[in-house]
């Protein structure tokens, strides 16, 4: 009988929930019993499996070791009566052990209060993590590694935490009927939703953060349960409403950053292959981490009569990027002015078209904010355009097919930022090639190569590395795969790009800047 064993897991769970401090030790009794209601436990007793309880005390888990440990001792009987899948017995496990949201709120401004707001973010973050909010054991499993380029070192990571999305389905999900409850991913009714096995996971041992940003509107804060970098927060709006871009947005981050110095904010674009995977529920995206796009070199500079006190920068960046740097004041009123301009600007030779001719917006912006000192900031506006034509279906400034292989999906906030999120399969797929590279012999890898459905799609680039490179090494081969695996994404971006890296793309990009001149 399972029992024997899942007394003892229950204990540890226990155990391991008071070392963390989620729980007291004068609730162990009550807990120990409802457990037993959960699990349709008759007896408490540890039984005569005195081996394997031994054996758990010899070995460091964490909670999500031990639920994991729990859901594999599970009969049928019990897991039914449980959830539909193990994520969602999992959390509804882990939630008996979890205080309500207010009283997490009250313990945040507790913190907040006697220690600033760093000691309370840290204290939620770790609170995350230890309750199995964020993915910590999935998120380990991401392959990750800094290549140079032109523009500066890229931050390259193979998600195998989660599957590869495909821009024309999210393209779709804009225009899908909304669930009925919670109507998306990131409503503020997921905190503690059960879930289901399909479309909506399961969230028992969700928590958010109530905070005011400008004109006091309330948003909800919670850290990505997939982290992508340090810290990877979302800002939710409480109400399901579209994505937008407006002056709204930047004075809610200028609040945000006032409020959490150490943090950068942003957002994706709010346009269908431009924007992010999420739509149709406006949100911001902020977090502990400096991306490539800061430390890019500024390839021109220029002041505009209204605003001297701002400076105004072009970037040398694969994405087209105005920073801005200057008080909340002048930022907010040029932010404006730029959203204006660009809105409304076209430059048909370069297949900018602000609009299509049912009006329908192809431009927009990618924003960032860094608060820099008191009353300084970085404000960084990367131009986006979604159009499509015949030779480039897909979107003009999007990946184009030949760099499918390497990225297909959208160019949102974080890798327009320089830090690339790239598919599991890459794991397999760059394993694969590898083998073939150290053949040494053209033809015969390419022969092999063909014979593989899954590296078909690498066959020019295979052939491109061949030419590139004299010879392959152990000794070489994972630094060179590194780094042209940067070069690939580096182009990624550069397709992603409106002004291009040339003499049009830079006489376009003043052309822009003396459009905002003229108000």
């Amino acid at each position: 009988m399972n029992q024997h064993k899942l007394v003892p897991l229950i204990d540890l769970l226990l155990t391991k929930a008071q070392q963390l401090k989620l729980i007291n030790p004068r609730d162990l009794i009550y807990l120990r019993n409802h457990y037993a209601i959960l699990l349709n436990l008759k007896s408490l007793e540890h039984g005569s499996d005195s081996e394997f309880s031994a054996n758990l005390d010899q070995q460091q888990h964490s909670i999500a070791d031990v639920l994991n440990l729990i859901y594999q001792t599970l009969d049928k009987a019990q897991q039914a009566a449980l959830g539909n899948s193990q994520e969602q017995i999992e959390t509804r496990l882990i939630a008996a052990l979890l205080p309500l949201p207010s009283q997490i709120e009250a313990k945040f401004q507790e913190i907040h209060t006697q220690n600033g707001i760093k000691a309370a973010l840290d204290w939620y973050y770790q609170f995350s993590q230890d309750t199995d909010y964020i993915k910590t054991a999935a998120i380990a499993k991401n392959k990750s590694w800094t290549g140079a380029t032109s523009y500066g070192d890229l931050e390259i990571t193979i998600n195998l935490s989660k599957p590869e999305k495909d821009p024309a389905e999210i393209a779709k999900a804009k225009h899908a009927p909304a669930s009925s409850y919670p109507k998306c991913l990131l409503c503020i009714e997921n905190e503690g939703y059960s879930g289901n096995s399909l479309t909506q996971p399961a969230r028992h041992n969700h928590r958010m953060l109530r905070l005011k940003l400008s004109n006091a509107q309330e948003y909800y804060f919670q850290y990505s349960p997939y982290l992508y970098y340090n810290e990877h927060s979302i800002i939710i709006n409480p109400q399901h409403c579209d994505m937008v871009i407006n002056q709204q947005t930047f004075a809610n981050f200028f609040a945000f950053v006032n409020q959490v110095p150490d943090y950068l904010i942003g957002s994706n674009s709010d346009i269908p292959i431009v924007g992010g995977s999420i739509l149709t529920h406006d949100h911001y995206q902020a977090g502990n981490h400096v991306f490539p796009i800061e430390n890019a070199q500024i390839k021109a500079s220029y002041t505009l009569t209204n605003y001297p006190q701002v400076q105004l920068n072009y970037l040398h960046w694969p994405v087209s990027t105005l920073q801005l740097i200057g008080n909340q004041a002048d930022l907010t009123a040029l932010a404006a002015l730029v959203l204006k301009k660009w809105y409304a600007y076209n430059n048909p030779e370069l297949d900018i078209l602000a609009s299509s001719e049912l009006a329908v917006r192809h431009n927009a912006v990618t924003p960032i904010l860094r608060k820099l000192a008191p009353d300084k900031y970085a404000l960084y506006l990367l131009l986006r355009n979604n159009r499509c034509n015949a030779e480039y279906p897909d979107g003009i400034f999007h990946p184009h097919r030949e760099l499918h292989h390497i990225k297909k999906e959208n160019i949102g906030l974080i890798e327009a930022m320089g830090l690339a999120i790239l598919p599991g399969r890459l794991d397999y797929e760059l394993a694969e090639i590898e083998k073939l590279l150290l053949l040494n012999d053209l033809n015969l890898a390419l022969s092999e190569l063909l014979f593989d459905e899954k590296l078909l799609k690498h066959e020019a680039w295979f052939i491109e590395l061949y030419e590139k490179h004299a010879k392959f090494s152990k000794n070489t081969i994972n630094q060179i795969l590194q780094t042209e695996v940067a070069l690939k994404f580096c182009q990624v971006l550069e397709n992603s790009g409106v002004f291009k890296a040339n003499s049009d793309g830079d006489a376009g990009l003043h052309d822009f800047i003396q459009q905002l001149e003229h108000e």
